[in-house]
């Protein structure tokens, strides 16, 4: 019996040892892969502290934000038919632009055009554009921010600015609907400082909300060009304010931010509060690990080779997702998505983290090809203003910086007598002739202007 007790303990201890020589083994390597990424990125020269990306403050009185958050303000405080004005006004915004051939729908939007009219004429949203204006003048724009919890503006405050640039450009509207298209135009500086007030913000969702702001704001300007194309000054300025909107730097450094702020925080986060992280979804707030397993999930997770291992993927996935940003577009069938997907699928840390690196490279090319698109068109119709006639190849135009984002080669353009179509040919990388139909449709599609817009039947 005791030789026995003897073996089942020996048995037990060598499998101990196994798994402790096990264990020791996978944290060694998991902490050699953590240090030889931080190693990469310091290589590469990323910013490697929080300090290097939480930015000084701004002194109210040089703060645009300050006036924006003020116009808001001054509009939500009014009462409106449903939710507070500045919300009402934000969704009635849209009325002008429905299209549709529906009897009972069209007396719905003439209905819904006249009572916009009528509230966009009272004096508060007049004082409130006046603020946002002011606000447009000032040197720099810096929203407040618990840097220690969060980089994101709250969800309120994006909604605000979405509203207020929705109020700006559907007073432009109105002012070209009236028959004072050059007072329209003189708004436009405005409208595309606003939406480029958010340059500077930490965190890539106050860089998506941005480049949807730029997106609006560009069609905007193509709306407005159905009326009217602006004179040379106008265009002049317009462009120069366009040619900045569409760099690069401010997604890369909320890439970086959001791996030092965000990133980093959760992977040095006590255990209770890293289990209450992974609990809940950071966007929608609603529970991410339902079920009894969850805890189960949690455990193995958070075991610590296993742990160090997901710290180093994160981290690895952050630097490639900072190169593809600062390289040309990779189609979504690439090898380096496959490398992303596949470390989603094995590391659940990185898997909650990381899914901003499905969509930013797009929305770069995506606000890139809107501003590019908007330029080129502009430069267009400056061009037949002067000679009568739109030009034969976009060559003659000597605009700088207007590539296709998706190719690296020229935007691609015709003329059509008295119209002309500029497009890009999207993330198919494939020229489709310009067409615009839905992929599942036409098995491709461009981004395209197409001047002047046709006519609905």
């Amino acid at each position: 019996m005791r030789k026995r007790s003897k073996y089942v303990l020996t048995g037990m201890g060598i499998v101990v040892i196994g798994l402790g020589t096990w264990y020791g083994v996978a944290l060694t390597r998991a902490n050699a892969r953590l240090r030889q990424v931080y190693t990469d990125l310091e290589k590469a020269g990323r910013p490697m502290k929080a300090t290097d990306v939480i930015p000084a403050k701004v002194p109210d009185e040089q703060n645009a934000a300050v006036l924006y958050l003020q116009a808001a303000t001054m509009l939500k405080t009014q009462r409106a038919p449903e939710k507070d004005l500045l919300k009402y006004l934000g969704d009635l915004s849209n009325a002008p632009f429905k299209k549709t051939d529906d009897p009972d729908k069209l007396a719905k939007q003439k209905q819904d055009v006249a009572e916009l009219h009528e509230l966009m004429a009272r004096d508060i949203v007049t004082q409130a554009l006046a603020v946002v204006e002011q606000g447009t003048q000032r040197p720099a724009c810096q929203f407040a921010h618990d840097y220690e919890h969060d980089t994101s503006l709250d969800v309120p405050a994006m909604q605000d600015l979405r509203d207020l640039i929705r109020l700006l450009g559907t007073k432009i509207y109105m002012e070209a609907q009236a028959g004072q298209p050059q007072k329209a135009w003189a708004m436009v500086p405005t409208l595309l400082r606003f939406a480029d007030a958010g340059r500077d913000e930490p965190g890539i969702d106050n860089q998506f909300a941005r480049t949807g702001r730029i997106n609006y704001s560009c069609w905007t300007i193509r709306t407005l060009c159905e009326t009217s194309p602006p004179d040379v000054e106008s265009y002049k300025l317009i462009d120069g304010l366009l040619a900045g909107v569409d760099d690069i730097k401010p997604i890369v450094h909320a890439t970086d931010t959001e791996r030092l702020l965000v990133g980093e925080k959760v992977f040095n986060l006590p255990e209770d509060e890293l289990y209450a992280f992974l609990r809940k979804d950071r966007w929608t707030g609603k529970d991410a690990m339902p079920g009894a397993g969850t805890r189960l999930i949690f455990r193995l997770s958070t075991f610590k080779p296993r742990f160090v291992a997901d710290h180093a993927a994160y981290l690895k996935l952050m630097s490639l997702n900072t190169r593809m940003l600062e390289g040309p577009f990779v189609r979504r069938d690439a090898p380096e998505y496959q490398e992303i997907e596949k470390s989603m699928q094995w590391y659940y840390v990185t898997n909650r983290l990381a899914p901003i690196m499905w969509g930013s490279q797009w929305m770069y090319c995506h606000v890139a090809t809107s501003v590019r698109l908007t330029r080129t068109g502009l430069a267009l119709l400056q061009y037949r203003r002067a000679h009568g006639t739109f030009p034969p190849s976009l060559d003659v135009l000597d605009l700088k910086n207007v590539m296709d984002p998706y190719t690296q080669q020229p935007l691609r353009y015709r003329a059509e007598g008295e119209s002309f179509i500029v497009y890009s040919v999207d993330e198919d990388q494939q020229d489709n002739g310009g067409i615009t139909e839905p992929l599942e449709r036409r098995g491709g599609r461009d981004i395209v202007w197409r001047f002047p817009e046709p006519k609905t039947k």
